[in-house]
């Protein structure tokens, strides 16, 4: 634990030197909240079967959809901006030499940026719904928190396995971009999947954030427990269980090629 800590004291200690950026991107996302409201007040979700089940609300379905997608964007950013940061700090060498095992480096290197998603996504969720009239009168609590950490954990794998990637290019955000609203489309973030071609709907089912927008919209609006998401909750452990090996091993054969070829110094 201690060795955690440090990790997450260093993490803190960054983020908060950098305090001014930090209020910024708040406000950025409450400027966010604010673009998606009156974008939503366009659009009369009643006459929608595909919202029926979201309080007939768009801006209901509209706003669990971004708080969840912010959260994604960190898992996938998260380990491939700490793997070039310490490329061009020159500090990735030695910490990937250190006696520390490397599921270790990468979990402690992200604790401060998951704790600041989950802080975000609150933000969204109470702001959103005093800001767009939702109700979360009957929201799951223990459903919801479920459906973050496996969502966390499908993404996760993504973004080592994306970490992997820059460990060996160094560079590649227009990659993750494209990739990123790809994702953003399928899953049914900003418009219900049901409006989508049927072929584009079969693809957006092997994303994991579609089970997962599915079932935290339901965990939050309709307040639908463990049981009745137990479907949701397994494909997300599915996802979860291949994706986390997979994004792990990717990684550790790009430290070793990485090491065999003397680009960990390289950026």
């Amino acid at each position: 634990m201690s060795l955690a800590w440090a990790f997450f004291k260093r993490d803190v200690t960054i983020a908060f030197s950098y305090s001014t950026s930090m209020a910024i991107q708040l406000v950025g996302n409450l400027l966010v909240l604010g673009i998606f409201y009156f974008i939503g007040k366009l659009i009369d979700g009643s006459e929608n079967p595909a919202l029926q089940q979201y309080q007939g609300s768009y801006l209901a379905f509209l706003l669990i959809g971004i708080a969840l997608a912010d959260c994604v964007g960190v898992s996938l950013t998260t380990f491939a901006t700490q793997i070039r940061e310490g490329q061009l700090t020159g500090t990735l060498e030695a910490t990937l030499m250190s006696p520390v095992r490397l599921p270790t480096i990468l979990l402690y290197s992200s604790l401060w940026s998951y704790c600041f998603s989950g802080f975000r996504f609150l933000f969204y969720v109470v702001v959103g719904s005093w800001l767009y009239g939702v109700s979360m009168a009957d929201a799951n609590i223990l459903s919801s928190l479920v459906i973050f950490f496996l969502t966390v954990g499908c993404f996760a794998g993504l973004g080592i396995l994306w970490a992997s990637v820059v460990m060996l290019l160094k560079r590649g955000e227009a990659i993750l971009t494209t990739i990123s609203l790809i994702v953003l489309v399928l899953s049914g973030v900003v418009f219900p999947r049901e409006l989508l071609p049927e072929w584009m709907q079969f693809v957006a089912e092997l994303i994991p954030l579609a089970p997962a927008l599915d079932g935290m919209r339901l965990a939050i609006l309709q307040g639908q427990g463990l049981g009745e998401l137990s479907f949701v909750l397994m494909k997300l452990a599915a996802f979860t269980v291949v994706l986390l090996p997979l994004g792990m091993a990717a990684f550790s054969y790009a430290v070793v090629i990485a090491k065999r070829t003397g680009s960990l110094v390289e950026y």
